[in-house]
Formats: C-alpha cells, sequence, structure tokens
C-alpha cells in the first residue's frame, strides 16, 4: 500500500510544511551531487548512539533529521510528510507545528538510543552486540510525530491509496484510524524483534517514540482539529403560494334511452388526476395540474345510477356513461 493523499483539505496554506520539505529534498541533493558524499554524510552528519551517550556531536541529533540514506528512503519520507503535515501545521499554527516536528524528531532520536541500549539486556542472543556505532539518519521519527498527532486529531479522515493485489492495482479510501492504527502495530511488531536480538536498517523505535509523541502532545495541549466549514445549503427559488386558477371545462350532456353520454374537455392533465364524483341528479368533475384547478358541477336533465361506466381519456376529452333510471 502506497498513500497517495488525504481528502482533508486544510483551511490555512502550510508554509512550515512547505521549507521541511524543501530542506530535506536540498540537504539531499547536496549528498548525492558530492558535496558531502552520501555514505560520508550519514557518518559525519547522522545520530550515533556511542558518540551521544559520550555527550559528543550532539548537533547530530538535528542534523540527523534532515539526511536520508537513498531515493526511496526520501521520497518515502516526503509523501508522509506532504499528506499528514499540512493538517497538523493547520492544527498547532506554523511556529508551534515547527517547533512540535523539531522536538518530535529529538523525541524519536532518545527513543532510538534508549532502545539500542536497552536491547543489550533483553537480547536472547548471547553474543548480539547493539547497535551503538551504527548512525540513524532521517525525517521519518519526526513524521511519526505527524502521524500520531493525525490519528488523533482526524481519525475518519479517508486517505486514497494505491494498492498492489497480484497484477491488480486498485485506489482505495482507507480511514486513517486503519491506515495509521496499522502502521504503528506493523512498527510496534518489528520494534519487539529488535528488541529480542533481531537486526534492522530501520529505526523502528525512533518512529514508535515520535508516534507516541505526537498523541501525548495532542492530549497533553487539547488540541482540536480545524475542518472546512460545512458549506451553506443552496438556495432554491420558493415558488409563492397562490390559489390555483379555477377553469371550467366545456361539457356536453348525451340523454339515450338507456343511458347518458357525458363529454368534458380538461386538456394537459394526467387521467390519474381527474376525479368523478356522480349522484342521481348531479356530476362533479375535478382536475389539478401545477397552479390550474379544473372544476364543474352539472345538472342532470334525468336520473342516473350513480356508476360510471366505459371511462375514456384521449386527447384532452374525458368521457363516460352513466345507467339511467327508467
Amino acid at each position: 500500500m502506497f498513500p497517495l493523499y488525504d481528502e482533508n483539505r486544510p483551511l490555512t496554506r502550510p508554509y512550515v510544511n512547505y521549507v521541511l520539505i524543501a530542506i530535506n529534498v536540498f540537504v539531499f541533493l547536496l549528498q548525492i551531487l558530492g558535496f558531502m558524499g552520501l555514505d560520508m554524510g550519514i557518518w559525519d552528519y547522522g545520530a550515533t548512539p556511542e558518540d551521544l551517550l559520550a555527550g559528543e556531536k550532539l548537533w547530530t541529533l538535528l542534523t540527523s533529521m534532515f539526511m536520508h540514506g537513498g531515493i526511496q528512503h526520501i521520497v518515502g519520507n516526503m509523501v508522509f510528510l506532504w499528506i499528514f503535515g499540512d493538517n497538523i501545521e493547520d492544527s498547532l499554527g506554523h511556529e508551534k507545528y515547527l517547533l512540535f516536528y523539531l522536538i518530535g524528531g529529538l523525541s524519536a532520536s532518545f527513543a532510538h538510543i534508549a532502545s539500542t541500549v536497552l536491547s543489550e539486556y533483553t537480547s536472547l542472543f548471547p553474543y548480539f552486540t547493539p547497535e551503538l556505532d551504527i548512525p540513524s539518519v532521517g525525517a521519518s521519527g519526526a513524521i511519526s510525530a505527524v502521524l500520531g498527532a493525525y490519528l488523533l486529531l482526524y481519525p475518519r479522515a479517508r486517505i486514497r491509496t494505491l494498492v498492489f493485489l497480484g497484477y491488480i492495482i486498485t485506489v482505495v479510501r482507507i480511514p486513517a484510524f486503519y491506515y495509521l492504527g496499522f502502521w504503528f502495530v506493523y512498527q510496534l511488531l518489528f520494534g519487539v524483534i529488535f528488541l529480542l536480538g533481531g537486526s534492522s536498517m530501520v529505526a523502528f523505535w525512533a518512529h514508535i517514540g515520535g508516534y507516541v509523541f505526537g498523541i501525548a502532545v495532542v492530549k497533553a495541549l487539547s488540541v482540536k482539529p480545524r475542518r472546512l466549514p460545512s458549506t451553506a445549503a443552496r438556495e432554491r427559488p420558493v415558488r409563492p403560494i397562490t390559489a390555483p386558477w379555477v377553469i371550467k371545462p366545456l361539457v356536453d350532456v348525451l340523454v339515450g334511452d338507456d343511458r347518458v353520454t357525458v363529454l368534458a374537455n380538461i386538456p394537459g392533465v394526467v387521467e390519474r388526476d381527474i376525479k368523478v364524483g356522480v349522484s342521481q341528479w348531479r356530476v362533479e368533475i375535478s382536475a389539478e395540474y401545477r397552479d390550474i384547478k379544473f372544476y364543474r358541477q352539472i345538472a342532470l336533465p334525468v336520473p342516473v345510477i350513480p356508476t360510471v361506466q366505459n371511462r375514456i381519456y384521449r386527447n384532452g376529452v374525458l368521457s363516460f356513461t352513466l345507467p339511467r333510471i327508467l
């Protein structure tokens, strides 16, 4: 799975997030273009637990946050920062977001150092040597703080995700709660494996530490999510309430030996809307279409049985017969 974007637009332009992405990309270009060298830059500016525990090269806690080990490393980190960082900056504000990002990265480094030392005592392999002399680099610790904050602030936001299912490639909408929750469980699982003696090129406990820091800050500061104002319902034109225009339809009454035929001109209506009422000496016809109402009462010249027969509506003319009382 690879995230593409979230369906959660911020209210403000995330200038700090743009600058952080630009700095990371600029430093990586310096690495690969030979100004500092990819490997040499990692050893010189990465955060090495052994040095930091000795109180040396403390500045690498900051520089390591802007170094990366390869193109896949920086692309993955910057995509996550691009997708999730803007909403956290929107909720915290520009200055607080920058401080949150940097302290989150420091917290992640401390968690990584602590896990590396702890693994010396939790390892199941007696000859395992903690990787204290291996430098760690990357913005993923600080970005993990962003992910933890996002999970708490926008758990129901949808993440458009590219999913590979064998030969099938599709895009699905995954709630942030499931996406980032699964991501954390994955980090925790491999973090435990590392403590038990596994070796990895990924600083899983830096991710865990940053993630927990992000959640803790949001809870401690009672940060509230910012959302786009709901769009007001579109106003629709209101039809004024007026009395319908009443029209008397033209009616002919034909009297036969055993029946009476009634013909009424009611154009432009639907047959099911035509109502006919009959009594022994009277017929009442009504129909309504929009603002036009047809209505007429007809006095019959002879008495009839109030039963409508042979009712037909064709070309705007209603016809029916009534049996005569003989």
